[in-house]
């Protein structure tokens, strides 16, 4: 996974399949598409140096991916309070979509930042 974009409440991530990411069917497993977008909310949620820890998330898969397809998933903040944030993820398959998910984070009040 490498990390392309990051700024407030934003994170953009890509990553390029293996063969030993693939299920029975010859298509990205789920738990791939589910960690890379995963990775993508993390990054997200913790941009602004508090630590934000995932209370829930729901994915949704909508497209088949191959191994030879570039995966980038892009994390974008859709609401902020104190203590909770909601985050809306897109996994693009070749940049088409073929997953969503939705998370929410806890916001403890501590920095990590020096």
């Amino acid at each position: 996974m490498e990390l392309l974009e990051l700024k407030a409440g934003f994170a953009k991530v890509t990553l390029s399949p293996a063969t030993h990411m693939l299920n029975t069917h010859g298509t990205v497993h789920g738990g791939i598409i589910f960690s890379l977008a995963d990775y993508a909310f993390a990054v997200a949620s913790n941009s602004y140096g508090t630590t934000a820890v995932g209370v829930t998330n729901t994915i949704n898969y909508m497209s088949a991916s191959f191994a030879d397809h570039k995966l980038t998933a892009i994390a974008q903040e859709v609401k902020k309070t104190r203590r909770l944030a909601w985050y809306r993820i897109d996994v693009l398959s070749n940049d088409e979509l073929c997953a969503t998910m939705e998370a929410m984070v806890y916001r403890k009040n501590e920095s990590f930042i020096g």
